[in-house]
């Protein structure tokens, strides 16, 4: 018996590692991406160590961690250079959370996931565009233009805060989604040489001014790549709303966020083995295969998607009003909201044991295995 084909609608963080997840429990994934190349595209990341724990899974971490500075200190200052707080927290991820924080760049993980999957022979198709879903009780078929058509057994939207696949997913549940909505901030985003006087340790740096925030990490020598765009958000999806009966959203695509708190991709990765650890393994010839595969059969929604959502969506919901809060913060206007922010950054620090707590409950889960 061929095994159950897994459509998989985005190539960018989230699709490539469910691939490879997929294909280790012996599923036959096919990952679909609209642009007709992946390339040179966005700027950085910060992985956080539950994102790395992860990633360790797909064989990535070494790699990405060779190619950047693990992050040892936070740094908060004023626009006058008043330091506000500082802490080496960071410097105890790696033994803490068994994986440190590491700034890189967004195409260098897109690129080294895309030839992931094509060494470990999943079907990876650029150019398609998915225009249109249509379910039955045991299959799932995604329309792509130049009316292309692929069945499958069930299918995962993982292409970003404009998804298509949760577009589709709230039409077909009559549902009006809207347009994202514009936080009124841009953000302008570059990668350049580390100057000197921030080259003696790795920290993540802050400074806050009259409306306006910047923030830097290291992750690479050099870029020419300086970009600027919006930062959009969108109301949050009720559990039930993150899937139907073959279909289920991932990452941005389920919980889009405001970048303020590192965690867009670090949380669509959590999802990824999540949703994995959920599946069962199949092996083709085993007394349980079967009774393995009913369980993602016509009630995969029931066995499958509802936990996963009911488990997910309220971590990702906290973090991303977490991140609108921390967006609205960082930018606070007039002297008497900046002294207050200032003053609350100031207090944040002196008590370690608060921020110990906080990236506790982030980056303390295991993701040891599949």
């Amino acid at each position: 018996m061929s095994p159950p084909v897994v459509l998989i609608i985005g190539c960018g963080i989230a699709g490539p590692v469910l691939g490879n997840f997929f294909k280790r429990k012996g599923y036959h994934p096919i990952v679909f991406e609209k642009v007709p190349e992946l390339g040179d595209a966005g700027a950085s990341l910060m992985l956080m160590s539950n994102g790395l724990k992860v990633l360790n899974l797909v064989g990535l971490a070494d790699t990405l961690k060779a190619e950047s500075t693990p992050l040892q200190e936070l740094w908060d200052a004023s626009e006058t250079g008043e330091v506000l707080g500082q802490s080496d927290l960071p410097s105890t991820f790696g033994d803490r959370y068994s994986q440190p924080a590491v700034g890189v760049r967004r195409t260098t993980v897109n690129l080294k996931l895309k030839n992931m999957l094509l060494d470990i022979g999943v079907d990876v198709r650029e150019g398609w565009e998915l225009v249109d879903i249509q379910e039955n009780e045991d299959s799932v078929t995604a329309f792509f233009d130049g009316g292309r058509s692929v069945t499958g057994s069930f299918l995962v939207g993982c292409d970003g805060i404009k998804a298509a696949s949760r577009s589709i997913l709230l039409r077909n549940q009559g549902i009006a989604q809207g347009a994202p909505v514009y936080t009124g901030l841009t953000q302008t985003a570059g990668i350049s040489v580390t100057p000197e006087p921030l080259r003696q340790i790795s920290a993540m740096r802050n400074w806050y001014g009259d409306g306006i925030h910047v923030i830097s990490y290291p992750m690479a020598n050099s870029s020419e790549r300086i970009i600027k765009f919006g930062l959009f958000d969108r109301a949050e999806l009720k559990p039930e709303q993150w899937h139907s009966k073959r279909c289920v959203l991932v990452g941005d695509a389920a919980h889009p966020t405001s970048p303020h708190l590192g965690q867009g991709a670090n949380q669509a990765l959590e999802d990824c083995f999540h949703l994995s650890h959920s599946m069962p393994f199949l092996e083709p010839g085993s007394e349980q295969y079967d009774e393995k595969l009913q369980v993602v059969g016509s009630s995969l929604w029931k066995n499958i998607f509802r936990p996963f959502a009911e488990k997910r969506q309220p971590r990702t919901s906290l973090l991303v009003r977490g991140a609108r809060a921390q967006g609205d913060r960082r930018v606070a206007s007039g002297t008497g909201a900046c002294r207050q922010r200032d003053s609350g950054i100031r207090a944040a620090y002196k008590d370690s044991t608060v921020l110990s707590a906080k990236f506790d409950d982030l980056l303390r889960e295991p993701f040891q295995t599949l």
